[in-house]
């Protein structure tokens, strides 16, 4: 008995330690005791950051930025400003095989874990030691949502804290968010919000801008391919990372096998599929002109304002103009590009991808009303995406023969008139150095391929068929220097120019603004349009209510030059789209009977085309060329052929609205019928030899027309050429002793054709006008004047006697 109770204490002593119930108690008690101390210690250490966590307010974590309406100046939408591209949908939108996609990608255990997974955390913790490195993240969904819903990050920043507290306030701001909403809340606030690459921010810009469609029609394949950006948005975007986003999204694919989402033969099909693209994105500010609109906006209300969006942007842009401008221009361009001398990059061939520079052919245009400054178009440029660089606002090309108008200006400033005679003769380039210095100045001015040289002719003649010789003789005439002066009035930029006569030429360069403003001078009497152009009328906010509307101040404008010189330089420009280098385009406008003026603008290497005109109310302006400096579009490259078909049409379309209002001749300026061969008054003998178009033979008409001078200016001579009198100096006012025996005669004039045969003397005129013809003769006397007028009596004369001829 006694041995027997004690071997059982022996084995009692023998049984290990950790057996024993008392152990295991201890053990337990110890272990509370270290969790409590544990925890205790976290949650004074985590304290601060929970804290944080709880002073953000969740009312706002669907606060995104709504884009602003761009309306044009009637009501109509034409684009929006988005400081990101973004478009809000319902989480009813968004098709169950995207958020099966999403859940594979990002947080497989998203319908069960409270905004933190921490299995993931631990797994991603013991890949990473094994790693040595950060590889893997554990951020859930609705950690996502709240890093982007709140700047936690510049939060941290501030404070000077690591990357691991920061991620601390994101966890137990998560987890508030998980308590406050739903699954399916957090997902639409998520979706809405976060950015999928290639400036597409949200589920519906980003379906748009990759596939073209809305996101109820993805299939698995787009989605696992959008699910594919987020990690990394910018650099496994489709369009910028096509290798890169096939093996983010295979690995999406793979994930949503083990969701059984997909089969394993579903997701073989996919992973080698091919994906395309099929861009259909969001309109947002990527035009030059949204672009403008949005400048205006930060200057006069700030950029916070902008940011905050949701606003209605009244503006003063005309969509039916804006459309017009902007497809004249691009098929313009496109019909460049397709000409056999065109030897440069073609826009259809540049790929941004390349990271190369396009360098392809670009045009802008820009209308504007010229009595409030507002802009009826602003087209900048060829394609915003590709090309930013704003044309308008920061280009500057050489002007070439759209110069001219400020030339003659500077003349008539100086009392030369339209009648002025200038010679058109062949220039030796040495005397102007336009392109070299050898060789003879080409006549590229008159826009055609083989130009006449005239000799003799009028300053309104050398104007309007664009002369280039005789426009530098005008220059000369003028003083350069004159010249120089009147540009600048006219706020062509002219500073430290060289004074050479290639100014006359157009040279210098300018910005489509400047010439746009200094043409209308022409159409209001001197005075060009505002200094300041404006585009916004009036901002409403989304309540409706004011938050900017534009002051109706007195415009500040350029006194560029007076009246009288105005409106002579506008008759010519007038003219020049009757029969000079942009003859035909008066018919084709819409505006009938049209009162503007335009001018044809090259320079001489043919590497810019201008076009500027006005009406009564409006000026426009088109330019095509490259930005990069010494590119010729091609040989024989004219304004008529590229710009002024974009002019033409956009005029056509501001014509129901912005015509109809006229441009009156000034008091200060008189008219006078004058000789446009000599520049003269005519006289009833003034003609000229032209050529019949229909036969190629030569007839005569009338050479008189009537002419604008400036007050004090128009007591010419009478014509020395066709009155039989010898030239009087046209710096005088005499008429001529010789002269005054024309004054009160009449020519003798054919009551009928009587000649029969051949005609040596061209008797039978071709007259261009309604002018009464009149005798061709080359010189009149006083005793070939006299009319006996049509009530004469015969002369009776007896018969005469019989010729009898002697046979001898």
């Amino acid at each position: 008995m006694a041995t027997s109770e004690k071997n059982t204490r022996n084995k009692l002593k023998r049984r290990r330690f950790y057996k024993r119930k008392r152990f295991w108690g201890s053990l337990l008690l110890l272990a509370i005791a270290g969790a409590y101390i544990g925890y205790v210690a976290m949650e004074r250490y985590t304290r601060p950051y929970r804290e944080r966590a709880y002073t953000y307010d969740l009312e706002r974590i669907n606060d995104l930025e709504i884009p602003s309406l761009i309306l044009d100046r009637n009501g109509k939408e034409i684009g929006r400003v988005f400081v990101q591209n973004r478009s809000v949908i319902p989480i009813a939108g968004v098709p169950q095989i995207f958020i099966d996609a999403l859940r594979a990608g990002e947080d497989q255990r998203f319908n069960t874990h409270d905004g933190v997974d921490y299995i993931g955390v631990a797994r991603a913790y013991y890949l990473n030691w094994r790693a040595g490195e950060t590889t893997q993240g554990a951020s859930t969904i609705t950690q996502q949502l709240a890093r982007n819903a709140y700047d936690l990050e510049g939060d941290r920043k501030k404070r000077g804290e690591t990357s691991m507290e920061r991620k601390m306030v994101e966890a137990f701001l998560a987890q508030r968010i998980e308590k406050r909403y739903e699954k399916s809340q957090i997902l639409e606030f998520y979706l809405n919000r976060i950015y999928f690459g290639s400036g597409y921010y949200g589920i519906r810009s980003a379906s748009l801008g990759y596939f073209g469609k809305e996101p109820k029609d993805l299939d698995a394949l787009e989605s696992a391919a959008i699910v594919g950006c987020i990690k990394n948005p910018t650099n496994l975007s489709p369009v910028n990372n096509p290798n890169g986003n096939k093996n983010s999204r295979n690995l999406v694919i793979g994930r949503m096998v083990d969701l059984k989402a997909l089969t394993r033969a579903q997701a073989a099909e996919l992973m080698v599929a091919s994906l395309k693209l099929d861009p259909k994105p969001l309109q947002r500010g990527t035009t030059h002109l949204y672009e403008r609109v949005a400048d205006e906006i930060r200057r006069m209300m700030g950029e916070d304002a902008l940011a905050a969006g949701g606003f209605r942007i009244h503006t003063s842009i005309d969509a039916n103009v804006q459309d017009a401008l902007e497809l004249s221009l691009q098929r313009s361009l496109e019909r460049a590009e397709q000409h056999p001398g065109y030897a440069n990059p073609k826009k259809a061939d540049y790929r941004k991808s390349s990271g190369k520079p396009a360098e392809y052919l670009q045009g802008a245009g820009l209308m504007v009303d010229h009595g409030n400054g507002e802009v009826i178009a602003h087209v900048g440029g060829r394609d915003y995406e590709q090309v930013p660089y704003d044309v308008i606002e920061l280009g500057r090309r050489p002007l070439g023969t759209a110069f001219l108008p400020f030339v003659y200006a500077a003349g008539f400033e100086r009392n030369l008139t339209p009648a002025t005679i200038l010679m058109d003769e062949w220039m030796d380039n040495r005397s102007v150095m336009i392109g070299g210095r050898d060789g003879v100045l080409a006549e590229w001015g008159m826009e055609v391929a083989t130009p006449p040289v005239e000799g003799e002719i009028t300053a309104r003649r050398a104007l309007e068929a664009s002369k280039i010789a005789a426009s530098i003789s005008f220059a000369n005439k003028t003083g350069l220097d004159n010249v120089v002066k009147t540009a600048e009035k006219f706020g062509l930029p002219m500073k430290d120019v060289e004074l050479l006569p290639r100014i006359a030429a157009g040279w210098e360069s300018a910005s489509l603004k400047d010439a746009v403003r200094a043409i209308s001078a022409f159409a209001r009497g001197g005075q060009t349009a505002p200094q300041l152009l404006t585009y916004v009328n009036r901002v409403e906010d989304a309540d409706g209510n004011i938050r900017y509307e534009r002051p109706i101040r007195v415009p500040s404008r350029l006194q560029a030059t007076d009246e009288a010189t105005a409106f002579m330089v506008h008759s010519m420009l007038r003219g020049s789209m009757d029969r000079g280098s942009a003859a035909g385009l008066a018919d084709r406008m819409v505006e009938k009977p049209f009162v503007g003026g335009a001018k044809t603008g090259t320079t001489h290497d043919f590497s810019d085309n201008w076009f500027l005109g006005y009406n009564g109310r409006v000026s426009c302006g088109v330019w095509v060329g490259f930005l990069q400096p010494g590119k010729s579009i091609y040989a024989g490259a004219f304004s008529k052929d590229l710009a002024m078909p974009v002019w033409e049409e956009a005029m056509n379309a501001a014509a129901p609205v912005f015509g109809g209002k006229g441009i009156a001749q000034p008091e200060s300026v008189m008219e006078a019928t004058i000789c446009r061969v000599s520049g003269q008054r005519a006289t009833p003998y003034c003609y000229e030899t032209v050529e019949d178009p229909s036969t190629g033979r030569p007839r005569t008409r009338a050479s008189s027309q009537v002419e604008f001078f400036r007050k004090g200016t128009e007591n010419l001579p009478f014509c020395h050429l066709h009155s039989g009198a010898t030239g009087v100096d046209p710096g005088t006012d005499a008429i001529g002793l010789g002269q005054l025996a024309v004054i009160d005669t009449t020519p003798v004039r054919a009551k009928a054709p009587a000649l029969l045969g051949e005609d040596p003397y061209f008797t039978e005129q071709v007259l261009m006008d309604e002018t009464q013809p009149v005798s061709g003769r080359n010189r009149a006397s006083v005793l070939d004047s006299f009319d006996l007028g049509d009530g004469e009596e015969p002369l009776k004369l007896p018969w005469p006697e019989r010729l009898e001829i002697s046979p001898e």
